[in-house]
């Protein structure tokens, strides 16, 4: 199954072979999934392998049932952590949470290169105000293309929950859009 250029493993899953097949066929959705947890982009890709860490050490005494559930489970608890860490390193080092942030754009138009960051940003800034389920529900399935039933089986909520959970996502969102611009228009 495809979305845009991601190839997504099938959701309907064997018990598991090994781990060499279940990180290759499961990396991309799980980075997905962290993106979707509100995981900095510069540390995606370290929370992932931190994620696999957990999932090597733990696929022994894994039953078969709802592989990606299980590991949804994983990363979310791994981005938590991640999450944590980050902020006793701000706290203790007073490091920017973003130094990638601050590198100058290479971008040939660097007024639209500045204005599709701040447009990102913003909109990464509302999501992350979001309940973490409507966030996850929502990414997943506006940006990353996901079915509701995907969706379903990944964050193990019923189809009905997560389609109430991207409607109130979408009517909170909204909310906070035009909330923001009567502010800029006062």
């Amino acid at each position: 199954m495809r979305v845009g250029s991601i190839e997504k493993p099938s959701l309907v899953v064997s018990p598991v072979a090994d781990f060499t097949s279940v990180y290759r066929d499961w990396f991309t959705p799980v980075v997905t999934w962290l993106r979707a947890l509100g995981t900095p982009t510069s540390e995606i890709e370290d929370v992932a392998q931190e994620t696999f860490l957990v999932v090597r050490r733990k696929l022994a005494a894994f039953d078969g049932r709802n592989l990606p559930g299980w590991l949804y489970k994983i990363a979310a608890q791994t981005a938590s952590d991640q999450r944590r860490r980050a902020w006793f390193r701000r706290l203790v080092f007073r490091a920017p949470e973003s130094e990638l942030a601050q590198v100058p754009t290479t971008a040939p138009d660097p007024l639209r290169s500045c204005e599709i960051a701040d447009a990102q940003q913003e909109l990464r800034r509302l999501l992350g105000e979001l309940k973490e389920q409507q966030r996850v529900v929502f990414w997943l399935f506006e940006i990353e293309g996901y079915s509701t039933s995907e969706i379903a089986g990944v964050v193990g909520a019923s189809e009905t929950a997560v389609s109430m959970r991207i409607h109130y996502a979408r009517k909170e969102l909204h909310r906070r859009i035009e909330q923001q611009r009567r502010k800029e228009r006062s």
